[in-house]
């Protein structure tokens, strides 16, 4: 029974790394599951099998096949360790796991020893669903410390006497809150919060841990479920919005796009009379969208009637450079950024550094200071060639933009990407697009099966000889370095856990 109990905390540890991976969101967790009958099949067959040998005595044959399978499961369960953070949280979920198992599995022992093997069985064939179990079952507690701990990081950031910036969107938000902290920081003591966290406990652990005598806060906002946007708000109270922008981002749990508006909206609705608001204009959706708003705003864009508008562009493989109208003359900027998707960016960030009285000398300095955000269109070098790095966190207009940028670099261009997911009911009709999109590549790499975007290439008749398939990124970017020639750029778009790309072609 030990051996047995050993080889299930170790699938455990395998699904904690996972359920870390996908921040704790226990909905994306129960559709990764895949129970099937096969499963429901083979629970039978041992279950027969445990009670036939217990019969004859011969029991001990079970708990030698459990031995036999324990060295796979720590050759496994190594790969993920590097990988886990281990923080109280997991710490708290890993001890009610195990707590859990000796209690279920005394219990059975108590009540009929062969129940005990039955259950082994069912825990280790099922160990997805019954994680989930103990999951459903820690939440509860999890749901108390976290408010206890959003409770006291609300009375600080009510303490807060400085300037609160909100930004939120289905995608550029990361970037726009690094460009405006570097535009403010030239001016102010500011505090933005960490990397692409987010969500409310991402935003209550820097306010927590940072938030002190600063004069700017920048909050990133971010949603895959509606009234977050809503919540969010009420708990920082920004009283200067950005929406960069709206598209098909997390769909699975949204369920359309006009939810995702209404949703990005209340940042710009919840600003105080005496607030400003700043959206991309040059988004479909924020452009027809009525805007009833108590506070002023400001509209962006590059190609419409916006009020804070690029011109001049010049945009190439070395980065970016345009002119903004700010006080009746123009302002040159320049950037290493690359894509003009990032020039609409810095317009934000420029937006709020005018606003708030920043030098337009000391922006454009930012502005030409700017780095690119890691696996966000990061240029790199990768073996004989380059590489995009824009792995993180992928999109259809995401992926569009990136595809553009890699047009625009000299040599062969080739991609690496695994598609897209959390797009719902139109993952098939925005992987076909995305197919149709890249066809201009001498060379792809698809990762797992991407049969919607092999269907886009077929469309465009493109050569499938240059097509190539792999199990994981890793084994993409070996054979990518065995393909990438000197003077060539690879794109990398997206990154997705195999088990939730797995998932989002099945939905699909």
């Amino acid at each position: 029974m030990i051996a047995a109990l050993i080889y299930w905390n170790l699938l455990s540890i395998d699904d904690i790394c996972f359920y870390q991976k996908i921040h704790y969101q226990k909905d994306r967790y129960l559709n990764t599951m895949d129970l099937m009958v096969k499963d429901l099949i083979l629970m039978i067959i041992l279950s027969v099998g445990v009670i036939l040998l217990e019969i004859y005595d011969v029991a001990i044959l079970y708990y030698l096949i459990i031995l036999m399978m324990l060295p796979a499961a720590i050759k496994k369960t190594k790969i993920f360790q590097d990988k886990l953070k281990v923080t109280k949280r997991i710490i708290r979920l890993f001890l009610l796991i195990v707590f859990l198992d000796f209690l279920f599995l005394a219990l059975s022992l108590i009540i009929w020893e062969v129940l005990n093997q039955l259950i082994m069985l069912f825990m280790m064939i099922f160990h997805h669903f019954v994680f989930y179990l103990y999951i459903w079952i820690c939440d509860p507690i999890e749901i108390s410390i976290r408010k206890s701990y959003v409770l006291k990081a609300k009375k600080k950031c009510d303490q807060f006497e400085g300037i609160k910036i909100g930004i939120t969107g289905s995608y550029g938000k990361t970037s726009i809150k690094n460009l405006v902290y570097d535009v403010l920081s030239m001016k102010y003591l500011c505090l933005k919060t960490r990397a692409s966290y987010n969500n409310e406990m991402g935003i209550t652990k820097t306010i927590l841990e940072e938030m002190n005598d600063q004069e700017v806060f920048i909050c990133e906002m971010g949603a895959d479920h509606m009234h977050e946007i809503e919540d969010l708000c009420t708990f920082v109270e920004p009283v200067i919005g950005i929406v960069s922008a709206v598209g098909p981002q997390h769909l699975s749990t949204f369920k359309s796009i006009e939810n995702i508006l209404h949703e990005k909206m209340k940042l710009l609705e919840s600003l105080p009379k005496q607030g400003m608001g700043f959206f991309n204009f040059d988004n479909f959706y924020l452009h027809e969208q009525e805007m009833n708003l108590a506070c002023e705003v400001t509209r962006v864009g590059l190609h419409s009637a916006a009020q804070l508008k690029a011109v001049n562009l010049v945009c190439d493989h070395l980065g970016s450079q345009f002119d903004v109208m700010l006080e009746n003359h123009l302002v040159h900027f320049s950037t290493v950024l690359l894509g003009e998707h990032n020039i609409l960016n810095c317009l934000f960030a420029i937006g709020i550094g005018h606003y708030l009285k920043v030098d337009p000398v000391l922006i454009q300095m930012a502005i030409a200071c700017a780095k690119p955000i890691e696996h966000r269109m990061e240029l790199k070098p990768f073996y004989k060639g380059m590489c995009i790095d824009n792995a993180y966190n992928s999109n259809p207009e995401s992926a569009r933009i990136s595809l553009e940028v890699l047009k625009m670099m000299p040599g062969r261009h080739l991609i690496v990407t695994p598609g897209f997911i959390d797009l719902g009911d139109l993952h098939g009709y925005y992987s076909k697009l995305f197919g149709m999109q890249m066809a201009f590549c001498e060379k792809i790499v698809l990762i797992g099966e991407c049969s919607d975007i092999v269907s886009g290439l077929k469309e465009v008749h493109y050569d499938m000889e240059n097509v190539a398939y792999c199990v994981t990124m890793k084994d993409a970017l070996i054979l990518m370095r065995a393909m990438i020639e000197e003077g060539d750029t690879m794109l990398i778009e997206n990154d997705i856990p195999e088990i939730l790309m797995n998932a989002s072609e099945k939905k699909a």
